[in-house]
């Protein structure tokens, strides 16, 4: 029997789990986990499936899985939410307290009201250097917790937030609009710094003097004395005052005037509340022109319309600018970025040289103009000459603010950069303290493709000037350190596997992080020394989704997973040798009781690529089906993400709808194609200007894998899948009509011109610099390939991939004069349904599609 449920394969483990003190020996958690396996023994006959629309409910049928909110500063427990019991939808939550004995729990958690909650903050905020004390926010007021207690520092209707502690430990500062430093003995709350974007009265005033001093002008002052006394005693004046101002150390540091033509991009305090890292960028002249997305049924029963995102190529880019601001002296100090390495090429030379010769080819092509007869052929040699216009080639090309990180020490201040065209990453710092501050790039990254969105973490080791750092530098996500005031840097980690959510211990004796050495599909916890030792926190057979350290250091609780079970919370010590503990059990009896398909995990052979291609498979049981089953392909969405782990999906419905497939005798294909995420930088970047065709590549091999086997008919196939996955669907149903019978396509994108500037343009650069990606690329150019039954599905409110991409495509469908075709639209929804009702009446047109077309 290859049908297994959840908690079979947790019951056919049970005595390794009781081992580990994961789900504890408690006999009534046994008992009510073992029971369920012991139907499945039953036979086939005896499987419990769910309907479609259970399965389609709200998620918290199946799970109240635990969402981590923080440790209670003591490391004596932790707070976490739940979703509401009887409550449709993700806002509403329960908080709830755990009290741990070092990583077990001590009692059952106790739910909170909302006056516990102001005494209960997690500790979520940051440390005193002493560690004594720790700061936080919560609802906009400050809480600082010290000698076992919370103190609430304010209570405003203004919204106080990112409190830190200053290195001297006697003062905090947090942001109430702008910066704002709060001395804790004496309660003095001051402005960190004046900043304007203003021009300055005294230089204005300068200026409009050598300006209007005409003739008559300097002829009162020549003549006159009392004109020339009167402007001596001015000028002494300001001075005067310009002096006592300097000296008054009970003012506000500034003003500082910085250019009226410019805006804020964000400002950062150091940590010695001497100096201020300020981003600034030009005032957008106009506002870029964005989709509007109509709602038809609102509660007043008329329409209205939103705004939404840009189009690919119509965002304008924001070229950042940085100064320095010395509080002490008052001191602006403009940082260059024209040093940047690679900073004036453009790595995109060579394309719209292709683009240029195409166009120019095409031109000729196109032209009915007789050959030149008289042999003069310079007007073809001035054609074909290079530009000789060197000053554009060499201009710094404007680069925009990732994000920004000081040391604790305040004397180093770390920013990285990205370049508007996406090709380069700069990891650039500034000694504060310097006589003459400058950027100096401690890392430089360029991707002929684009640099990933993913591995941009960094910060300064606690209480150090060196940096720490993730980068694709060597084709996988990994860690690496610099050394203080150098550009020299080296690798903690190396190897074909990713490092993720790095996080630094404070005596900077190394890390933690997740890390997928053993298997792409499973992420475990992991410490990791200076020196790129790794001791294995976990081995628990699934994944580690995510983890929070205690404030003492010593544990840390994880969310986990498998493919089979929702997240659940586990205590881990992170000093030694100890077996994690399961701390939570939210899943329902309800869930318990049916019985799903588990995934297979398959490294399917690729006929296109050195690299196999790894695929969950849910297949049916062959006892009950024999022979080559007909095939249905789901593709996951997000082009890049990560499906095929052993942890609970994103598509937990998806997953349990496979089991259904399975019970009509349909075998699942499910494989993370080129553009997934978790096997680095090389598989991610295969799409690169040819989006939709690597991956069909990786369908034709996994369907052939499943012909191989014997166990899939490669004549009987259908496919399905939302947003990138909904694309997907389209692009195999218009280029491989021989080979697909149906789709379903789900918030699928139709044309790239149409999506968001920031995805888009990564992969497919812009329009404007070639348009051919687009074209090839997008599925509506296609559409008059399609033979099969397609059916699309698409929420009216969806600000993600407009409802206008599937309109669009549908008037072209109509016009190719195109049978087969069904369009639903599902007026309420946004691109991820909420409504349990759409998500049933979605997936009932995906099954019967299926029964219809791929069974006999």
């Amino acid at each position: 029997m290859l049908q297994k449920s959840a908690r079979f394969i947790l019951a056919a483990s049970l005595p390794v789990y009781l081992a580990l003190g994961l789900i504890g020996s408690n006999s009534a958690n046994a008992q009510a986990i073992a029971e369920p396996a012991a139907r499945v023994t039953a036979g086939a006959d005896a499987r419990n499936i769910p309907s479609l629309e259970q399965i389609m409910g709200d998620p918290s049928w199946y799970a109240r899985s635990p969402s981590l909110v923080g440790w209670l500063p003591g490391s004596g427990g932790i707070l976490y939410d739940q979703r509401r019991e009887g409550v449709i939808g993700r806002e509403t939550s329960d908080r709830s307290m755990l009290s741990l004995d070092g990583t077990r729990a001590t009692g059952l958690p106790a739910m909170l009201d909302e006056i516990q909650r102001a005494t209960l903050i997690p500790a979520n905020g940051v440390f005193s250097p002493d560690r004594d004390r720790h700061l936080t926010a919560r609802s906009g007021d400050l809480f600082m917790h010290e000698d076992g207690r919370w103190n609430q520092l304010s209570r405003t209707s203004a919204s106080e937030r990112s409190p830190m502690f200053m290195a001297d430990g006697v003062r905090i500062a947090f942001r109430r609009g702008d910066w704002v430093i709060r001395d804790l003995a004496t309660g003095l709350e001051s402005d960190a710094a004046d900043i304007r974007f203003a021009d300055d009265p005294a230089v204005q005033d300068d200026k409009k003097e050598d300006k209007e001093l005409a003739d008559l002008d300097q002829q009162q002052r020549d003549l006159f004395a009392v004109f020339r006394e009167r402007e001596e005693r001015e000028e002494l004046n300001d001075e005067i005052g310009r002096s006592r101002r300097d000296s008054d150390p009970t003012r506000v540091p500034g003003p500082f005037y910085l250019d009226k033509k410019l805006r804020s991009v964000g400002n950062w305090l150091s940590p010695s509340g001497d100096h201020m890292l300020v981003a600034t960028a030009k005032k957008d002249p106009k506002a870029a022109k964005r989709d509007q997305m109509p709602n038809y049924v609102t509660e007043t029963g008329y329409v209205t319309t939103s705004s939404v995102r840009t189009k690919v190529g119509h965002q304008p880019e924001r070229a950042d600018s940085f100064v320095l601001l010395d509080l002490n002296s008052e001191r602006i100090i403009e940082l260059a970025l024209d040093t940047l390495p690679m900073i004036t090429d453009d790595p995109l030379a060579e394309i719209k040289a292709a683009v240029s010769a195409r166009d120019r080819t095409d031109s000729d092509d196109e032209s009915d103009a007789p050959d030149d007869q008289d042999g003069d052929d310079q007007d073809e040699e001035e054609t074909d000459a290079p530009d000789d216009d060197t000053s554009a080639k060499s201009k710094p090309r404007p680069v925009s603010l990732m994000n920004v990180r000081w040391s604790d020490t305040g004397r180093t201040a770390a920013v990285m950069l990205k370049s508007h065209d996406n090709k380069d990453r700069w990891i650039v710092t500034v000694d504060a303290r310097s006589d003459e501050p400058v950027f100096t790039t401690v890392h430089h990254l360029r991707d002929p493709a684009w640099i990933n969105w993913a591995f941009n973490d960094f910060g300064f080791v606690p209480g150090e000037e060196r940096l720490w750092f993730l980068s694709e530098h060597t084709a996988f996500g990994h860690l690496y350190v610099s050394e203080p005031g150098s550009t020299d840097w080296r690798a903690v980690t190396s190897g074909n596997y990713e490092v993720r959510s790095v996080y630094a211990f404070s005596d900077g004796s190394g890390f933690l992080a997740r890390t997928n050495d053993r298997d792409p599909g499973v992420y475990e916890l992991e410490r990791i020394t200076m020196d790129g030792a790794r001791t294995k926190l976990t081995a628990m057979g699934g994944s580690v989704d995510a983890f929070r350290v205690s404030p003492d250091e010593t544990r840390a609780i994880i969310t986990y997973s498998t493919a089979m079970d929702p997240p659940e919370l586990a205590g881990v010590s992170v000093t030694g040798p100890e077996e994690p503990v399961r701390l939570t059990n939210t899943d329902t009896d309800l869930f318990r009781s049916f019985e799903f398909t588990a995934p297979e995990f398959v490294w399917i052979p690729s006929t296109h690529q050195a690299a196999p291609i790894y695929t969950r498979v849910y297949r049916p049981d062959p006892e009950r089906f024999p022979g080559p089953r007909p095939i249905v392909i789901f593709s996951h969405g997000a082009g890049y993400t990560q499906h095929v782990y052993n942890g609970w999906s994103y598509y937990a419905r998806e997953h349990m709808f496979h089991t259904l497939l399975n019970e009509r005798g349909i075998l699942v294909l499910a494989p993370d194609f080129r553009a997934s995420e978790g096997y680095g930088r090389d598989w991610r970047a295969a799409i690169y200007r040819v989006m939709g065709y690597p991956e069909l590549e990786d369908f034709d091999d996994s369907i052939a894998w499943a012909e191989g086997e014997g166990i899939g008919n490669p004549d009987r196939v259908g496919i399905y899948g939302g947003s990138y996955g909904g694309f997907m669907t389209l692009m195999a149903m218009f280029l491989r009509p021989d080979v697909y019978d149906a789709g379903a396509a789900l918030r699928s994108v139709t044309d790239w011109r149409h999506y968001n500037h920031g995805y888009t343009s990564n992969i497919l650069d812009t329009p404007d610099i070639d348009p051919e990606p687009f074209d090839l690329c997008s599925p509506i150019t296609h559409a008059e390939g399609l033979q099969g039954k397609l059916l699309m599905c698409h929420g009216m409110l969806d600000d993600n991939v407009v409802a206008q991409d599937v309109i669009r495509l549908s008037q072209r469908l109509i016009e190719l004069g195109k049978p087969g075709w069904e369009l639903a639209l599902y007026p309420v929804e946004p691109h991820g349904f909420r409504e349990p009702s759409s998500w049933h009446d979605e997936y009932r047109r995906i099954l019967e599609l299926f029964e219809e077309t791929l069974l006999d």
